[in-house]
């Protein structure tokens, strides 16, 4: 059965008058049957199409998520261990004066030694307009190979993993900085478990300060 909740977080008026993107609701999705259980937030703000962006992003996870489970229904090759499987999708906001940042942490266990964390994130400026990676510099390509060098050293110097591993993994390439939190002295970029690193290692938050990216940083931010 699948329950959605509604949880209010109000937030001072000036707040969400400059930030449309400020939450002010919390919607909580549980869905469970004797096979797995599902959890999963999102957040409601004044800005309705992000909303919806919001409520697709999470809707399209739990979908999948079945998707990925439905041998469960297969008498012919047996079945996970009652109440086994997991999704749980929780989030936090992060706002400051450069930025309003979701950042979603998406858990799931669909058989296997072990579970998976992924990690998403949303941020947008104080008119409600999305921040997109290349948003970040003046010169996207520069300013990229300035943070992926910092990063790079920065990962290598915790020994975590073979430095062929940590160099693929952070090397100046879109996909592998898609998630990040803006912040007012710097950019924080998040590696997932296997990106940079063996499972073990877990999440790598990689604080790179404006100082490193300054005569490529978009002056509109910073």
């Amino acid at each position: 059965m699948v329950i959605v909740n509604t949880t209010s977080d109000p937030t001072m008026p000036d707040v969400q008058a400059t930030w449309p993107t400020v939450e002010i609701e919390r919607k909580t999705i549980n869905d469970s049957n004797q096979y797995y259980s599902i959890e999963a937030m999102y957040p409601v703000t004044k800005d309705t199409a992000l909303n919806d962006k919001f409520k697709a992003f999470v809707e399209d996870l739990i979908a999948q998520f079945k998707t990925d489970t439905s041998w469960v229904m297969d008498p012919t090759i047996g079945s996970a261990s009652e109440g086994e499987l997991l999704l749980d999708i929780t989030y936090r906001e992060e706002r400051n004066a450069v930025a309003d940042n979701y950042i979603f942490s998406i858990t799931t266990y669909t058989g296997g030694a072990h579970g998976l964390q992924v990690t998403r994130t949303f941020s947008f400026d104080q008119y409600g307009a999305p921040i997109a990676l290349t948003d970040l510099f003046s010169n996207a390509d520069a300013g990229l190979k300035s943070v992926a060098m910092f990063v790079e050293g920065e990962i290598i110097k915790k020994k975590i993993a073979d430095t062929e591993w940590i160099k693929d993994g952070t090397a100046p390439r879109e996909e592998n900085y898609r998630n990040f939190v803006v912040g007012e002295t710097g950019v924080t970029f998040i590696f997932d478990p296997y990106q940079a690193g063996p499972y073990s290692a877990g999440i790598q938050n990689i604080l790179v300060p404006l100082s490193v990216f300054k005569s490529n940083a978009n002056t509109t931010l910073f």
